[in-house]
């Protein structure tokens, strides 16, 4: 079954010919290294609504301290930063990848999927296109020239954009972001379900009704 709003969702996250930091709202295999989940508290410090995948675990090579979003709520047409803090556990080769999922996650049985499946869309992008890595704090930040990132503290920035033309649909979307070496080796793995709508409550009003119309920020 395929939910055409995630359709355009992952649209939205797909990386276009020249990709870098443009206006884009930007999951596994094991590392291999451990079988061990993170023993960690469900939402990571920071305020977001990020939390860690079921597959992540503690020897992934990025250990996150803290994500924090420059904006909250989030509403369709808004601009906005995710802030990842945290340290690399060692450097890797070049070519590590990102996988960026939509999905309903626990929603999906509202939008009429079978219980059971959780339908979405997913695409690849380049880790290093989709990273601002700045080491130290406050340095220039890494690109393909200068990326894959040393071992060591960092500060990781991806600026967003819900874009109207993708996300103009009021509702539920969990977005699954996971990052893999050439070798596949878990980078990180981060997971959130949000309720996005449009700031202005008319416009909300012009789309079905259903359960998700009074969905609110964060979920």
């Amino acid at each position: 079954m395929r939910i055409p709003m995630l359709e355009d969702a992952v649209r939205a996250l797909s990386p276009s010919p020249g990709f870098g930091f443009q206006k884009t709202l930007t999951s596994g295999l094991s590392s291999g290294l451990s079988d061990t989940p993170l023993t960690l508290e469900p939402n990571i410090p920071g305020g977001s609504p990020f939390s860690f995948c079921e597959v992540s675990r503690s020897t992934d090579l990025f250990d996150i301290a803290s994500v924090e979003l420059t904006k909250q709520p989030v509403y369709i047409d808004d601009e906005f930063t995710v802030h990842l803090y945290g340290t690399f556990q060692k450097s890797f080769t070049p070519n590590a990848t990102l996988d960026l999922m939509v999905d309903c996650g626990s929603h999906c049985e509202e939008y009429g999927a079978p219980p059971g499946e959780s339908p979405g869309e997913t695409v690849t992008a380049n880790f290093c296109e989709m990273s601002g890595i700045e080491q130290p704090l406050g340095g220039k930040k890494k690109n393909n020239a200068t990326c894959p990132p040393e071992k060591g503290y960092a500060l990781i920035s991806s600026p967003g954009y819900v874009m109207p033309m993708f996300f103009s649909t009021p509702g539920w979307y969990n977005f699954t972001f996971d990052a893999k070496t050439a070798e596949g080796e878990r980078i990180y793995c981060l997971t959130a379900e949000v309720c996005l709508r449009w700031e202005d409550e008319e416009k909300n009003k012009h789309y079905p009704p259903g359960p998700w119309n009074k969905c609110r920020w964060p979920r």
